[in-house]
């Protein structure tokens, strides 16, 4: 074996430990063994090396630092101590694995001469701690020197973090932990603070359900409990007590698919239509036997009998706007033409018990303003009389009396009379 000027290896020791030591960032030492394999000249040479890499800045995935190395322990190989500033990029596939790629540069004194090198390698570890680390690498270095000299090798290293310091274990440094106190085992963010994906107050690593809906109440290991078994959690369930065996929507109350507010489990009527009131078995209600459901019917008293429309309300219409002509003779009887008429008026009136019906009462122009008041009143009272005998309910039934008012035909002819004396209908809303 050739004789080997160690000064020249140690040397990057007096420019590695200053740099290491009063870098602002974390530290790395990492111990580099292999068996190499040296190509120059044409000549196949196996050897083995060592090597120390002083990671002295390190930036998220990006870290810089010195490495030197020594190969040539084989006696058909120089010895080659070797300076390099490394740096590397690492890929942190999860908290135990990383892949690393790293390039380095510098000079290696070999046959009493120093020459330039680059070296690019590939490295994959194992973490067995935060500060220990356990791996395999790779890689080609190209040195300039006469013989333009070729190593390719792999090996084994180990990687030491001295300035590591995590007293709650949860693998993040104390300088940059905001959350120094975190449980054991608890999956924690690059700050060190606890993670809770579903955001049920229980961290993940102690959750053994990672997702239960939002709102719902767990228990100490993170699952959703569930107080009546019916498959909705509880706080998100707002039917707590639901009975056993008993479907149930998406809030955990009894299914109501017609939405009458009777469960479908005793609704005897599954098909009710929006917006009917129903009984306590969830069928229509039909006050006034129309076949319309009250809800939904818009006239809820229309008498038996009667042609309804979709919305319960008799397909005649009201009494609205109608007028009866010639309606009392000089002895404020109704006249036969009047009562005839009367008797379509009628039907509309029944038609609708749920409004008001106003008549006024209009009477011709002969004698004072007071005395046709007190003919349209008594005339009226007798209008009454007879809707009452007709079935019209006369709470229903409004008169005014009008008198004199607003003639049609001025005068006292018996034409100003026929028109004058009338009844006016008018339906209140």
């Amino acid at each position: 074996m050739a004789k080997i000027p160690l000064k020249y290896f140690f040397l990057f020791v007096a420019f590695v430990l200053p740099m290491s030591i009063f870098a602002d960032s974390s530290k790395t030492i990492e111990f580099i063994s292999s068996g190499v394999q040296i190509e120059t000249d044409d000549t196949v040479f196996s050897d083995f090396k060592f090597g120390l890499t002083f990671w002295a800045i390190n930036h998220k995935s990006f870290s810089l630092g010195l490495n030197g190395q020594y190969t040539g322990f084989g006696e058909n190989v120089d010895a080659m101590p070797c300076l390099d500033i490394a740096g590397r990029y690492s890929i942190r596939m999860n908290r135990r694995f990383a892949f690393d790629i790293s390039a380095l540069g510098g000079a290696v004194f070999i046959d009493k001469k120093i020459s330039p090198d680059v070296e690019i390698s590939l490295e994959a570890k194992y973490f067995i701690s935060p500060r220990w680390q356990f791996g395999i690498t790779g890689g080609f270095q190209q040195i300039f020197d006469d013989a333009k000299t070729n190593v390719l090798g792999g090996g084994i290293f180990i990687e030491f973090r001295p300035d590591f310091h995590d007293e709650d274990n949860d693998w993040v440094d104390d300088k940059k932990d905001r959350c120094l106190d975190t449980p054991h085992k608890v999956i924690v963010d690059k700050y060190g603070c606890g993670l809770d994906s579903d955001g049920d107050g229980v961290f993940d690593g102690f959750d053994k359900c990672l997702h239960t809906p939002l709102a719902a109440l767990v228990d100490s290991f993170g699952c959703p409990t569930d107080s009546d078994k019916d498959g909705v959690p509880d706080g998100v369930d707002r039917c707590a007590d639901t009975p056993d065996n008993i479907p149930v929507d998406e809030t955990g109350c009894p299914r109501d698919v017609d939405k009458d507010n009777v469960p479908d489990y005793i609704d005897s009527c599954a098909n009710t239509p929006e917006g009917a009131i129903v009984d306590n078995y969830g069928c229509p209600i039909d006050s006034d036997e129309d076949g319309v459901p009250d809800g939904i019917d818009q006239c809820q008293k229309t008498p038996t009998g009667f042609e309804v429309d979709i919305f319960g309300c008799p397909t005649i219409p009201t009494a609205n706007g109608m007028i009866i002509y010639d309606l009392f003779n000089n002895n404020l009887e109704l006249t036969a033409n009047a009562m005839n008429s009367l008797y379509r008026v009628v039907k509309r009136i029944r038609a609708y018990p749920d409004r008001i019906t106003k008549i006024s009462i209009y009477t011709d122009t002969e004698g004072s303003p007071k005395y046709n008041r007190n003919r349209a009143r008594k005339v009226g009272r007798k209008l009454v009389e007879f809707l009452k005998k007709e079935g019209v309910d006369e709470d229903i039934v409004e008169i005014v009396p009008a008198g004199e008012k607003n003639p049609i035909i001025a005068g006292s002819s018996s034409k100003a009379k026929e028109k004058n004396r009338r009844a006016v209908f008018e339906v209140k809303d």
